[in-house]
């Protein structure tokens, strides 16, 4: 009954209720500042005591939700991880200095991945677009009269991506994917909307900025078939990047698609 209503066993309430009540001292508000690329690094949290559950380091962090689980192994065993970012990272170190927990020290592992979050109920993050501004801003629901429309969501598959750079090749993303042979790789000429081509890293790196939604950029398009896939390519990106929702040009269509932006300062 317990596991069906409120989605944990009674023995797993127990554990939370006493770990909640445990918990003494609120988060301390301090949190050092963060800058945007350091808060949306990915990492990867070991789950062990006190933080041996997803449902703890929700509570720890203050977050809305659960992080996701994942599980990890090496020849010592297997091991439980839930996926977080830099800001719940910091949220974490500051809520174990008010825990009287001397001798724990949290295994962050860095991901490296280029960050996603596609936010729900807005076009956020879009390529060419500023949501300070009031008509990106999401609506009230009863002020519309259709359905809103935001695109990609977080967890849609297959989905379009345009590629630039060393990512429009055929060889690179057959090996990056580890697709057969057999697999046919398709590439297909397409425009970006709303973005430009700068550099980083003293010229040595393509960096994709916004820009007007009138500016264009060559390049390619490829339908990225799974999560794995994406997670590949988000990893081969690294964390100086970030997924974003953008608008493509293909075979005369519009078509809604993921890019990967550059975060950082550009050359």
């Amino acid at each position: 009954m317990w596991q069906e209503r409120f989605g944990y066993s009674y023995e797993q309430a127990t554990a939370i209720i006493g770990f909640t009540k445990a918990t003494t001292n609120p988060p301390s508000t301090q949190q050092s500042m963060l800058s945007p690329s350091k808060a949306r690094v990915i990492y990867l949290l070991k789950l062990d005591d006190p933080l041996d559950t997803s449902a703890k380091v929700q509570i720890a962090a203050n977050l809305p939700t659960s992080p996701e689980v994942c599980r990890g192994t090496s020849d010592e065993g297997e091991y439980l991880f839930c996926k977080i970012d830099g800001l719940t990272k910091s949220a974490i170190e500051n809520w174990l200095s008010t825990q009287n927990r001397p001798g724990f020290r949290p295994l962050f592992v860095p991901v490296g991945a280029a960050y996603k979050e596609l936010s729900s109920d807005s076009l956020y993050p879009t390529l060419g677009k500023d949501f300070t501004l009031p008509q990106y801003r999401p609506q009230d629901a009863h002020l519309l009269t259709t359905e809103p429309s935001f695109g990609r969501t977080q967890h849609q598959y297959p989905v379009w991506y345009f590629f630039y750079g060393t990512l429009a090749s055929v060889p690179k993303l057959r090996s990056l994917l580890s697709l057969s042979e057999e697999v046919v790789v398709v590439l297909h000429r397409a425009r970006l909307l709303g973005g430009r081509m700068k550099t980083w890293g003293q010229g040595k790196y393509n960096a994709l900025v916004d820009a007007l939604e009138t500016s264009c950029v060559e390049g390619s398009a490829y339908l990225v078939a799974s999560e794995d896939h994406e997670d590949r390519l988000r990893k081969y990106e690294t964390e100086a990047y970030e997924v974003v929702r953008c608008l493509i040009e293909m075979d005369g269509t519009t078509v809604q698609a993921c890019t990967f932006t550059f975060i950082g300062e550009v050359d």
